[in-house]
């Protein structure tokens, strides 16, 4: 009886077949944010042709992986930025920012830039400003106010940027040189710039940030990476990643409890999970589309990826590599055997401490 309630206890749970793909509508997804604590994620896209018609807002329910609402925007989506503590999400059109309210579930207005935008992301840890790269400089603008609180010129170009909120520190790439601009985040006041290597023709794009590690990863347009230690601003390798120097690296993000750095590769539609800490690919994984993939987000309550592309969002199983899911699969039959042994075991030893009570009975 004993054995039989092990065993039903030990039965396995049914592994979830990764990649899950779900429609986005008619509209070309381009960016994405999870908000992991309310288990929602949002989207942004466009038509998908020219001239570039019916901008689009989606909200996704991360656990069904369904879309769940579809609201129009106003300009041409760029890249979104999410306000973890009430969820609002900050949406790049290409000269202000649209801001969706999540309490009500709607937009609730705008914040005016004025200038071309490349990047936006939300400081919700020091500065609680939300910045943005414009023009040729970087801005922090009041979220409530759209006011500017501080700004600062970025001599290359600015393009992508991340924060690291731990120590008060914007990174901010410049695609016309092979630049990394280091600022304070709470003034915009310059502390340093990271040199990378000409030798590969690296112009940073995209960034992310593992702030267990310190590590920063730059995109660059090439097949390159470039893997930078943010604790002193020195570059630690330049990685050809891509399957070749004609592909490039795009979109990046992290997954800092896997130390694992995932980057969107064109063309081909390829999504690269690399190690975090040599930056060696483990896997090339692929969206159905053969699409190129603008935007990725990581779930950190799953370690799911998630990666727009041609018509829809494809997720991927991050911290579930090929490994781990064979476990899940096996783990019942594991934890099955290893109850086996353990009950065995105990009725052998059992049954000799019985056999040594009978040897020693008084004759």
């Amino acid at each position: 009886m004993l054995l039989l309630l092990v065993l039903l206890i030990a039965q396995p749970a049914e592994a979830t077949a990764y990649p899950i793909t779900f429609a986005f509508g008619r509209s070309w997804p381009l960016y994405i944010v999870v908000d992991s604590s309310r288990g929602l994620a949002y989207a942004d896209g466009t038509s998908g042709i020219n001239p570039l018609t019916g901008f689009s807002f989606g909200v996704i329910n991360v656990t069904t992986h369904q879309l769940t609402k579809v609201l129009p925007l106003d300009e041409i989506p760029g890249t979104v930025a999410l306000d973890e503590s009430n969820g609002d999400v900050f949406v790049a059109g290409n000269y202000s920012i649209e801001v969706y309210d999540a309490a009500t579930g709607n937009f609730s207005g705008y914040i005016k830039v004025g200038l071309p935008i490349q990047y936006v992301t939300y400081d919700g840890n020091a500065s609680n400003n939300i910045f943005v790269t414009a023009g040729d400089g970087v801005y922090a603008l009041d979220p409530q106010t759209g006011a500017v609180a501080a700004n600062a010129t970025v001599k290359g170009g600015p393009d992508g940027m991340t924060l690291d909120s731990a120590n008060g520190r914007l990174f901010v790439a410049e695609y016309l040189s092979p630049t990394i601009a280091v600022f304070q985040a709470s003034s915009l006041r310059p502390v340093g710039t990271i040199s990378l290597p000409n030798c590969c023709a690296s112009s940073p794009q995209s960034l992310a940030l593992n702030p267990i590690t310190q590590t920063l990863y730059a995109s660059t347009g090439t097949g390159y990476i470039e893997m930078i230690n943010a604790e002193n601003d020195s570059l630690v390798k330049s990685v050809l990643v891509a399957p070749s120097a004609d592909n490039s690296t795009n979109a990046i993000a992290v997954d800092d409890v896997n130390d694992r750095v995932y980057v969107a590769s064109s063309p081909g539609g390829s999504v690269l999970e690399l190690e975090g800490s040599t930056g060696a690919v483990l896997r090339t994984l692929k969206v159905p589309s053969d699409s190129q993939v603008v935007g990725l987000a990581i779930d950190t309550s799953t370690q799911e990826v998630y990666a727009p592309n041609y018509h829809q969002i494809t997720v991927f199983d991050a911290a579930r590599t090929g490994t781990f899911l064979v476990l899940i699969v096996l783990g019942g039959a594991v934890v099955a055997l290893v109850a086996v042994v353990a009950v065995v075991l105990y009725l052998f030893l059992q049954k000799r401490d019985e056999r040594a009570r009978t040897r020693i009975q008084p004759g």
